[in-house]
């Protein structure tokens, strides 16, 4: 089986395929609220919600889910109209503007995608190992338990896997990549020049958006924001790599292979313990 080829030469405009701004961006927004959903309902399932005076358990939770829900759509609309401009696609929208089928293409990259992101889930898995005797990974009490890794499975695939992909590399990606296609003249879709430092500066941030979590259960020290920084960094780097070359769906995949190697390291840990 050859690697599939790049599939970057799409056509250029905001309207690229003759399709529909709102039927592209409803198909995608649809998609990433599939994961919002599966993070409520494992913060819900696993009594994760903090206790807020004066709030029910149901505003507690549709609040917790304010934000997220707010970026994904934010995401999805500048996305829609930014990605085209710079060859950036999704089988997705393609699927829901002209009928093209997404198994098709989307089962020709999965080997590579997966695979890439595995390879990168065994990175930084080795990575971490390194920046432990450095205090740089954040101290979480006790060990896993086979409930708290299953329950983990929804929130990594479709949330992590599907719902940060539109956020950043649908969204951000491509709204850093069309500034830097204008700020070069706006007249051929851009080029390395351009998508790297934009693949970097999106890495960048998706690596610090894990901040938060990692202040759940520890202190940030310079080390740990360091250490978290930049591994999911690395990972964005590749996930980024796929959306340019490929298309948002690879990335999906690769990132999906990523945690594939996190729960089964995962599970690993509960058995040896």
């Amino acid at each position: 089986m050859q690697a599939p080829t790049d599939a970057s030469a799409g056509s250029v405009g905001p309207d690229a395929g003759g399709g529909s701004y709102l039927r592209r961006a409803g198909a995608l927004l649809g998609l990433g609220l599939v994961g919002v959903a599966s993070l409520g309902a494992t913060v819900a399932l696993t009594g994760a919600l903090p206790d807020v005076p004066g709030f029910s358990t149901l505003a507690v939770l549709l609040l917790t889910l304010v934000a997220p829900t707010a970026f994904l759509i934010v995401a999805v609309l500048l996305g829609t109209r930014a990605a085209p401009c710079v060859g950036l696609r999704s089988l997705v929208a393609d699927r829901a503007t002209d009928g093209t089928p997404v198994l098709p293409e989307l089962g020709d990259i999965a080997p590579y995608a997966v695979g890439a992101g595995a390879a990168v889930g065994l990175l930084l898995a080795s990575l971490d190992v390194v920046f432990a005797p450095l205090g740089a990974t954040p101290a979480v009490e006790g060990r896993p338990t086979f409930l708290q890794v299953f329950a983990s499975v929804p929130v990594r695939f479709l949330y992590g896997g599907i719902t940060e992909e539109l956020i950043l590399r649908w969204g951000v990606l491509s709204a850093v990549a069309w500034v830097g296609w204008r700020a070069t003249g706006g007249v051929r879709r851009p080029g390395p020049t351009v998508m790297w430092p934009a693949i970097g500066i999106t890495a960048l941030l998706f690596g610090l958006g894990h901040l938060p979590a990692v202040a759940g259960i520890g202190t940030l020290t310079p080390s740990v924001v360091a250490r978290t920084v930049l591994l999911n960094a690395l990972g964005g780097v590749v996930y980024g790599w796929f959306a340019w070359r490929y298309h948002l769906e690879a990335a999906m995949l690769a990132h999906a292979g990523t945690h594939v190697v996190f729960v089964t390291l995962s599970l690993l840990v509960v058995v040896l313990s």
